[in-house]
């Protein structure tokens, strides 16, 4: 999109430098010879006639006629250039905006590669000592969850990249139908819960008996486990993480508020831009979960709002889902 909008700049430029070029060629034609008739007309000593070659009606009204072209060529200078150097900046403005999303997918990819290894290369240590029989029987099962864990992670961090690939390349599909945002709640709680307990967070919920609205479910749970993995990862042992359900007029409001580390300025700003991933990357991740958050939540009529007081006063992020319809 930024390539293709670069290119129709540049082909802007070119074309007004173009007709620039073409219309001070074609006036200085003419303006040639318009003076070699004056020239003629002035060697026979007819002023009025040299006037009416240069564009005036009499001798009388040259000086006339020269100020009005000087008032003409300076305006009309100033015009182009203006035109001229606001398709440049729009340019250039352009190329750097599609430079600092190479830059993004760059580091994007090098945060991926971390992200998705990591679990994978867990999981074959762990396949790998299992089948050595390096694993204590007593101590099995929960080395069978950390990989299940692992397996969660990966797949979680396999599905963002594919599902914004997919929200890049064609226009999202949603099969909405209606259902109970509370089983979606407890749904996605329930497959982060193995992670919290490994790094010692406490889940919690508020939730109502049944909140019925029209969403998909995919695309719900795909919203709540990154929020939800995005709190517990940047949680420290002890401390919780809330879910609250409840209804907003004629939406439902989910907020997910952990104690966690919190969010400065830039990070709030940010948080929802593709390949963002804050004002410290050596935390990992992919920098897609937030973003598609955002998407997921506006295909469905919604919007998703950030919070946080700074830094290690935690954060709090709010989604707002309409309880009827569905956006056209």
């Amino acid at each position: 999109m930024l390539r293709s909008s670069s290119f129709l700049l540049y082909l802007l430029t070119l074309v007004l430098a173009l007709l620039l070029v073409a219309w001070w060629t074609t006036f200085q034609v003419a303006a040639s010879r318009d003076l070699a008739a004056a020239g003629t007309h002035l060697l026979r000593g007819d002023a009025d006639a040299v006037a009416r070659a240069l564009g005036a009606p009499a001798a009388a009204q040259l000086t006339e006629l020269a100020d009005r072209r000087v008032v003409m060529f300076a305006s009309e200078g100033a015009t182009f250039a203006a035109i001229l150097l606001l398709a440049g900046w729009l340019y250039l403005r352009s190329e750097r905006r599609e430079q600092a999303l190479q830059q993004a997918q760059d580091r994007f990819l090098a945060a991926a590669t971390h992200e998705l290894k990591t679990p994978l290369a867990t999981l074959v240590l762990l396949l790998e000592s299992l089948r050595d029989g390096r694993i204590p029987a007593d101590k099995q099962m929960r080395y069978l969850a950390n990989g299940l864990g692992e397996a969660e992670r990966l797949e979680r961090g396999l599905t963002n990249v594919l599902v914004a690939a997919g929200l890049r390349t064609t226009a999202a599909q949603f099969h909405r139908e209606v259902g109970d945002l509370v089983a979606d709640v407890r749904t996605a709680m329930a497959a982060v819960q193995p992670r919290a307990q490994a790094t010692g967070v406490v889940l919690s919920a508020r939730l109502p008996e049944r909140l019925d609205l029209p969403r998909d479910p995919r695309a719900v749970q795909l919203v709540l486990r990154n929020l939800l993995d995005n709190a517990v990862k940047f949680s420290a042992a002890g401390t919780q993480v809330t879910v609250t359900l409840a209804e907003d007029g004629e939406f439902a409001r989910i907020t997910v508020h952990d104690q966690g580390r919190g969010l400065d300025t830039a990070e709030l700003q940010g948080a929802f831009r593709p390949f963002w991933r804050g004002s410290d990357p050596s935390s990992g991740g992919t920098g897609l979960g937030l973003h598609l958050v955002r998407e997921l939540v506006l295909a469905h009529g919604g919007s998703v709002t950030a919070h946080s007081d700074g830094r290690g006063r935690g954060a709090e992020f709010r989604v707002r889902l309409p309880r009827k319809g569905a956006p056209k």
